[in-house]
């Protein structure tokens, strides 16, 4: 029997699903976000370290002025800018814990966000708004001479989040999402006693 089903496999062979996917890709997302952190797990940011690799650019420096190359691991999040926001949404999504360079929160985000609950979609969901706004802030500096601080980001991030966030149907009232609901000030209304999963 013929179906197409069975052809495209013929000609287009699937490829196995990456660790990451569900870091990534996830329901109610911000897609441009999602994009951007895809592209921070591939690698294929062009940063000045890359460029500089292909012979393009000259200077490597971090953009946000730590002083060293930079690089994929360093903007995300060995940089004590980035870090600084990075941890700070780690805290209030209930992680005590701070940040390393890419290799480690990428390791550690594969192990620990691939749930369904509430808590590991806001935390997925502030990974890439995180790295989206950081990304834009590096490429601003670079090409704009405009510079925003680290305060200025975090309310960026925050309200994408908070916006986002208000538009899902109730979540599950626990004492995590509870708390959860507390540390980012989000209307409690959005809790209810249990009629859809977590991460709805």
């Amino acid at each position: 029997m013929f179906s197409l089903h069975e052809a495209r496999k013929a000609f287009i062979p699937l490829n196995p699903t990456v660790s990451w996917s569900k870091v990534v890709w996830f329901p109610r997302r911000i897609p441009k976000h999602s994009f951007c952190l895809w592209l921070t797990f591939r690698g294929a940011h062009r940063t000045l370290y890359k460029l500089h690799k292909w012979g393009v650019v000259q200077p490597v420096l971090c953009s946000f002025g730590c002083g060293q190359e930079e690089s994929i691991d360093n903007l995300f999040f060995a940089c004590p800018f980035t870090a600084r926001i990075w941890n700070h949404f780690l805290s209030i999504c209930g992680f005590r814990r701070s940040s390393g360079g890419w290799n480690d929160e990428a390791a550690w985000c594969i192990q620990r966000l691939q749930g369904n609950s509430f808590r590991s979609w806001i935390t997925k969901l502030s990974l890439a708004t995180v790295i989206y706004h950081c990304w834009i802030e590096r490429n601003n500096r670079l090409f704009q001479n405009t510079f925003r601080n680290g305060d200025c980001l975090i309310q960026l991030v925050a309200s994408d989040i908070e916006r986002k966030c208000r538009g899902l149907p109730r979540v599950t009232d626990n004492p995590t999402n509870s708390e959860l609901f507390s540390n980012w000030n989000l209307p409690t209304s959005l809790l209810s006693g249990g009629l859809r999963p977590a991460n709805s």
